[in-house]
């Protein structure tokens, strides 16, 4: 998983980039760009990691993400696979905080969505139902065209201004100079990828980085906020999630599943993490 600096350029007569995502794409790798991006999960699931933050996603989620913030959409497995992939459905939109001009925002009418860009430096998320006006602009922005995109934009925009959105970055967390280091911290993360659900020595990871044991929690956590054990125990849980969520798995083979050697250590991290207990979680998942 390499961290990579995408550009998202549109043609000389588009002040924004929109694109339907079928598989995907740029999403599975970690990267970050300058642009901010706004999109809106339609079909597929997995995890997603932005900053600080390890959460999952899947349809009906709305999230913004401010410029320069590291962000790794990983789908699940089955819109993944090399012979017979699943396909997805998703709306994304990348766009600059002056793609309507560089005075625009500071109309009095636009106070709402000029805001809205300065939160989305820490990243938003909602999740939509069915009859969420949102779902018909971020349908329509994808076959419309010029004036009528950027009107729907703005309007997409506003709308979600008003929503109870969650913030996904945490306070702490500060945006560092991303260009440099990086393969480090990528192959840190992909090590942490493949092999989560199993032990994970601290020092196996020092030894990756080429450092001591407390020079690399520090480095770890100034590049994530979070230390090497919390970013793994959100991986994990993020992945339990997962299986209770979609399948009949027991919940002692989920806690084996996901790189635990006993329940009681699985329940209590779960429990942290999610403020629910795996059975909680599990009996609310069907309900929904």
């Amino acid at each position: 998983m390499r961290l990579k600096q995408l550009t998202h350029q549109g043609s000389s007569f588009q002040s924004f980039h929109v694109r339907h995502d079928t598989y995907p794409k740029n999403h599975n790798v970690w990267h970050y760009h300058e642009e901010l991006e706004f999109i809106q999960v339609r079909k597929g699931s997995g995890t997603l990691f932005i900053g600080d933050c390890i959460r999952k996603f899947g349809p009906g989620d709305v999230v913004l993400i401010g410029p320069n913030i590291p962000h790794y959409w990983f789908f699940d497995p089955e819109y993944l696979d090399a012979i017979k992939p699943i396909a997805t459905d998703n709306c994304v939109i990348h766009f600059q905080k002056s793609f309507a001009g560089e005075d625009f925002f500071y109309l009095p009418e636009m106070t709402g969505i000029k805001d809205l860009l300065l939160e989305a430096n820490k990243g938003l998320w909602y999740r939509c139902d069915s009859t969420d006006p949102l779902n018909k602009l971020f349908e329509h922005i994808l076959i419309a065209g010029g004036f009528e995109q950027l009107l729907i934009l703005l309007q997409a925009l506003y709308i979600f201004h008003q929503k109870n959105k969650i913030m996904l970055v945490s306070e702490n967390y500060a945006i560092l100079n991303h260009s440099s280091d990086h393969k480090r911290m990528n192959d840190i993360v992909d090590y942490i990828q493949t092999n989560f659900k199993q032990h994970i020595e601290l020092s196996d990871l020092a030894n990756l980085a080429g450092m001591t044991n407390n020079s690399f929690c520090r480095y770890f956590k100034q590049k994530t906020g979070k230390t090497p054990l919390e970013f793994i125990t959100e991986l994990r849980v993020a992945s339990a999630c997962k299986f209770l969520s979609d399948t009949n798995t027991p919940l002692k083979e989920v806690c084996f599943e996901c790189g635990y050697n006993n329940y009681v250590s699985f329940h209590n991290a779960f429990k942290r993490f999610t403020g629910l207990t795996p059975k909680g979680y599990k009996i609310k998942a069907k309900l929904i």
